[in-house]
């Protein structure tokens, strides 16, 4: 529930541009290097046999972790659209926004407190899947987090998202009330603007509200970064360091912001647990997407794609309040009763279109891990990282293909690895 109303309330927002992050569970490379040589071959035998072994657990492991994970992901979706039907078909929706009618009549207000009140009430309805999410991390020992950091944290995001909505929503309901006929041209137009602000801030204003930023020691690993932006020629003047070893026992690298706000972040788990190789692939990676205006093909696809959204909720909203106006109680398209609806078809039509964006990512996340192998002339540290990840994450290498069309932003790590396999400088 909770990522279905992520999804509609920043309206196609290019989150996944706000960061592109390399997720990995927190282990030491001690226990990692459980092939290094044994005092005779009978003892390195056994500690491969049971290396391989490790290695078939885990991987049994991460298939029924991400099984788990694809599953909540499409209950969500059900979850979602079953409380927006009844949320507008209940009569629910008119009903709030004629108490708050009752307070104020003012255009303006009636639009904000609805807006609020809506967040908090599918905040309540979707905690249960937010919490299976939550508990799906412990079972498989990759949280940090208490219950109480946890929710305060969804707290926070809640507060955020509202912000966010607050500013979307008011901006949607001026332009239907100006202009019925054309709102969702100007709704598009102002989207990429909005978006590309949005985008800019976030490093500085969003980020930093739930991690600590810190500017990366110097040393060896801080030298090797700048060196590769001078050769990528991609110019970065600060580079932090994260927290998020509070959060997750996972790992997260990022190429975020745009112009004044663009820097490089690691997490600690990130610093701690890869070699200097390793992590200077991982940045290689994320330097491509800033050198191939990745953020910005993305910004750009997204507003297409929003386009044709809010085109369609023209066509279709008013037809559906007209048809069903008895039961919905909403007078046209300019009433925010009728917010749900809008979402309801934003996440109808998200599903339709779902495999669309993560090829178009997929795509793009292949150009970076090219660049990333002609940056740094080292496959060896790339499959290297891609084993590990796989291996800590708990990432399927193989999953489905139905499921990778559909959801997978990244390629698979088995089809990553076999690319580097394959790589020849050049010629790729």
């Amino acid at each position: 529930m909770r990522r279905i109303l992520s999804f509609v309330v920043l309206v196609f927002l290019a989150s996944a541009f706000l960061a592109k992050a390399i997720p990995a569970q927190n282990e030491t490379k001690q226990e990692l290097q459980l092939s290094a040589p044994a005092d005779s071959s009978e003892e390195s035998m056994a500690q491969a046999a049971q290396v391989e072994q490790d290695k078939e657990e885990r991987l049994q492991q991460a298939i029924k972790y991400q099984k788990a994970k694809n599953t909540l992901y499409f209950v969500d979706q059900g979850y979602g659209i079953l409380f927006l039907v009844l949320f507008l078909f209940l009569g629910i929706s008119a009903f709030l926004r004629r108490q708050i009618e009752k307070i104020t009549r003012k255009r303006f207000w009636v639009v904000a407190f609805y807006t609020l009140l809506f967040l908090i009430i599918a905040f309540i309805v979707g905690f249960p899947t937010s919490y299976y999410g939550f508990s799906l991390e412990h079972k498989f020992e990759l949280s940090n987090q208490t219950l109480l950091q946890w929710f305060g944290e969804e707290l926070l995001g809640l507060l955020v998202i509202g912000i966010i909505a607050l500013i979307v929503v008011e901006g949607i309901y001026l332009a239907l009330k100006k202009a019925p006929r054309t709102w969702w041209i100007y709704v598009s137009v102002v989207f990429i603007g909005f978006t590309v602000v949005l985008v800019n801030l976030a490093p500085i204003l969003i980020l930093p509200l739930f991690n600590v930023y810190t500017p990366l020691p110097e040393g060896e690993l801080r030298d090797r970064l700048v060196s590769l932006s001078h050769r990528a020629n991609v110019e970065v003047e600060n580079i932090f360091a994260m927290d998020m070893s509070k959060q997750t026992k996972k790992a997260n690298a990022m190429f975020t912001g745009l112009g004044n706000t663009k820097r490089i972040v690691l997490g600690d788990n990130l610093v701690d647990e890869f070699t200097t190789d390793e992590v200077e692939v991982v940045i290689a990676h994320e330097m491509g997407h800033n050198l191939m205006h990745h953020i910005w093909w993305g910004i750009l696809f997204s507003a297409i794609l929003t386009g044709i959204g809010f085109f369609i909720i023209h066509l279709t909203g008013p037809r559906i309040i007209t048809r069903f106006r008895n039961k919905l109680k909403i007078d046209d398209m300019a009433d925010v009763a009728g917010l749900p609806l809008i979402f309801l078809i934003f996440v109808i039509y998200g599903l339709i279109t779902m495999p669309v964006f993560p090829a178009f990512s997929r795509h793009m996340e292949r150009q970076a891990d090219k660049f990333a192998l002609d940056m740094t002339q080292n496959k060896e540290a790339f499959i290297s990282a891609m084993d590990e990840l796989a291996y800590m994450n708990l990432a399927d290498p193989n999953p489905s293909p139905i499921i990778e069309f559909l959801l997978y932003d990244h390629p698979p790590i088995s089809k990553r690895i076999k690319f580097a396999e394959e790589y020849e400088s050049g010629t790729k």
